[in-house]
């Protein structure tokens, strides 16, 4: 299974020089859903990995995407929110629904 990651400059710059290939750059929230909604129609794309604000960015639309998805501190650092992407992960991953 491959990585996808979705993000800015600064992101996929880092990843590009780690080695992954499906990097993609994007500038807007609308622009970041397309691309993450076609890595999730992609059969060889085992994980999404973009930004927490990206993520906080595009809430609810996320929860559509059957890939999983983590989120990463971007050059600011890492955002002080009330919500456990870690966990929300492990919950998706063993097929318990998250109540809202």
């Amino acid at each position: 299974m491959k990585i996808g990651v979705v993000g800015d400059f600064h992101m996929t710059v880092g990843f590009r020089l780690a080695g992954l290939t499906d990097v993609y750059q994007v500038e807007t929230p609308e622009d970041a859903i397309k691309v993450i909604e076609e890595l999730d129609r992609r059969e060889d794309i085992g994980l999404i990995i973009i930004s927490e604000k990206l993520g906080d960015t595009l809430g609810d639309k996320l929860s559509k995407i059957n890939t999983y998805i983590v989120e990463v501190p971007d050059k600011d650092g890492p955002i002080v929110r009330e919500r456990d992407p870690i966990r929300e992960l492990v919950r998706k991953a063993v097929g318990i629904e998250l109540k809202k």
